[in-house]
């Protein structure tokens, strides 16, 4: 905490952030927690969304300003809640923000509300605080919001409706009712059981003070004032953390505000009498345990997914990263990245580090010069989060042919998912005729993403591809424009439960444009259930020399005649690898395909001819290749 003081206008935003980001890093510890998406603005760095669990809709939270301590740094930070469409809470909003749900774009609104002041003032709830007293070190997190904000519209409002108007709400009417202490109380539960588990402790004091509050009432003309209410107050909740709590609260109370006070009451941790006292903060220090089972016991490989993202320079690996990312997010899945620079400073690291782990290696190759750094980047990760994946992005002078003998290395660390290499669709032909390292960029991936294909006339795309094709007869080809594909054509099969695999839709169009392409359109996937144990040699041999040229990705749990437990199967581009599956008491026995021009009876038919005669199960290690 010693860094807030020294800068104080950034070091509130870095720890809430550190908050947000360490909680959500490990899959069981963000569940139980409660969280069910985080998402960093883009265009603020102030600003966050987040879906929790048990609420339908988006809260936003920005920060507003440091606000006054004595012997510390206060930062504020307003409270925005989001309903979704459906939400009976709609109801409870006023016409303004009801209104503004309904919209086609509401939910663009939503995801960049900081820069839509007007709409998000609609949505408040609430503030938080977050401060930092020193010395000694003291951090009291704080919420404060009022039972119902509500409001009433003392000329009434009337709409026109065709040729009349129509009463809407009647003069003297309540035109806002919403119950916003409870909604922001959720909110406030899962932020403060996350500060809980990365301090490692529990809050030494918890403060609890009401205050009399008001409504607010507009006539006609627009004029608004606010009206003291018996019915409404204003609470202000303080978690307070370290060994001078009680000091900090004393004189953060001081004054109150000048508010009058309804009522005030403090408790300690362990304190049975509190009113507060089954709250997950008080306890979600103990979580940290989860770090060690979380994936074996989700019955998966603990291993995170290693993807090398190359491609030539401006071929548009930042812009295809930080859709890839984003996608994941969205899906409570998280990605560390790493990404290397030639040159004294990394560029790239800062267009995304706000959102992910980066951990720049400048001065170099990380397929050449570098390539010997690589484990220790992965292991400093590794150490301090816990990523489904991790994407090393090279620079674009890079060969990643040099990098693929170095990943043996890191098969105790990482899982090989695959190389990605995206290619500049309409300027390839220049790059490959000035280096040969274009070529061998386009060689070595599992994957091809041809970029800026709407910069290509449509007549010259197949030309494009049949240079393509040979140089890498293999790889799963898709073309796209701004680096905009959907991942889950290529890198979203991961049902490992038995469940019906969702449809791949394609990328999402922009306003008014379609991205999709005569080579997206043709993109399927196929569920293979095999209705009894398969035997290993048959299975392999058909994958090394009968897999149809369409597919591109597969992935199962498959039970082999040889095994007692079911074995991970993952293909992308002509590799594959078997690893041990933990117990799971899902579905196994099955392949999710994803390819173009899927012939599903042939694909059952190949599958089919791989299964074992009844044999005894031997314990039998399963190859890797």
């Amino acid at each position: 905490m010693g860094d807030i003081q020294a800068r104080p206008d950034t070091g509130i935003q870095e720890l809430l952030r550190a908050i947000l980001m360490r909680a959500n890093f490990v899959p069981a510890v963000r569940h139980v927690l409660g969280w069910r998406g985080v998402r960093f603005s883009r265009t603020h760095a102030d600003a966050w969304t987040a879906r929790i669990k048990g609420q339908a809709g988006v809260f936003g939270i920005q920060f507003t300003g440091l606000g006054p301590m004595a012997h510390g740094v206060q930062g504020e930070l307003a409270l925005h809640y989001f309903p979704a469409p459906e939400e009976e809470l709609v109801e409870a909003c006023s016409l303004a923000a009801a209104a503004a749900v309904q919209q086609a774009d509401y939910l663009q609104w939503v995801r960049e509300f900081p820069s839509h002041p007007g709409f998000s003032q609609l949505f408040r709830v609430g503030g938080l605080a977050l401060s930092v007293n020193l010395p000694p070190s003291t951090l009291v997190l704080s919420l404060e919001s009022a039972n119902r904000l509500r409001s009433v519209a003392r000329d009434g409002v009337r709409l026109p409706r065709g040729d009349r108007e129509v009463e809407i709400i009647p003069p003297g009417g309540r035109d806002q009712d919403f119950p916003a202490w409870e909604v922001a109380l959720a909110f406030f539960e899962v932020l403060a059981a996350s500060a809980t588990f990365n301090l490692g402790e529990a809050p030494a004091l918890l403060q609890d003070r009401r205050f009399a509050g008001s409504i607010g009432a507009y006539d006609s003309g627009g004029a608004a004032r606010r009206i003291p209410d018996p019915d409404i107050w204003v609470r202000r909740l303080d978690l307070a953390y370290g060994v001078d709590a009680a000091a900090v609260l004393e004189a953060s109370s001081d004054g109150d505000g000048g508010s009058a006070v309804l009522s005030r009451d403090r408790w300690r941790a362990g304190d049975g009498s509190s009113p507060w006292a089954h709250r997950a903060w008080w306890t979600a220090h103990d979580l940290e345990r989860l770090k060690g089972v979380d994936r074996k016991f989700l019955g998966v490989d603990e291993r995170p997914a290693l993807m090398v993202l190359t491609g030539f320079l401006g071929a548009g690996k930042t812009s295809f990263l930080q859709h890839f990312i984003e996608y994941q997010t969205q899906r409570h899945r998280f990605v560390a990245v790493i990404q290397n620079e030639i040159g004294a400073t990394g560029l790239d690291g800062r267009l995304v580090e706000d959102n992910f782990t980066v951990v720049e290696m400048d001065e170099g190759c990380v397929c050449c010069t570098l390539a010997g750094n690589l484990k220790s980047a992965i292991a400093q990760i590794l150490s301090r989060f816990q990523p489904d994946t991790i994407v090393v992005e090279t620079t674009g002078l890079a060969n990643p042919a040099n990098l693929l003998d170095e990943l043996v290395a890191l098969e105790e660390l990482v899982r090989f998912d695959s190389v990605a290499t995206v290619v500049d669709a309409a300027n390839f032909a220049d790059c490959l005729a000035s280096t040969h390292v274009a070529a061998d960029q386009v060689r070595t991936a599992d994957i091809l993403l041809v970029n800026k294909a709407d910069l290509v006339a449509a007549d010259r795309l197949p030309e494009l591809e049949r240079s393509l094709r040979c140089l890498n007869p293999r790889a799963a080809m898709i073309f796209c424009r701004h680096g905009d594909i959907n991942p889950g054509m290529l890198f979203g099969v991961d049902t490992l439960t038995g469940g019906d695999p969702v449809p791949h839709a394609g990328p999402k169009p922009a306003s008014g444009a379609s991205r999709t392409t005569h080579l997206q359109d043709h993109i399927e996937n196929l569920k293979i259930s095999l209705p009894s144990p398969v035997d290993r040699a048959r299975f392999l041999e058909a994958v090394e020399q009968r897999m149809p040229a369409g597919v591109f990705r597969i992935k199962g749990l498959v039970e082999f005649a040889d095994r007692q437990r079911p074995e991970v199967f993952q293909y992308v581009g002509g590799r594959y690898e078997l690893s041990d599956a933990s117990p799971s008491e899902g579905e196994s026995n099955f392949l999710i395909v994803i390819g173009r021009h899927l012939d599903p009876p042939a694909l059952n038919a190949l599958f089919a001819s791989v299964l074992a005669a009844e044999a005894p199960r031997s314990t039998q290690e399963s190859p890797q290749r």
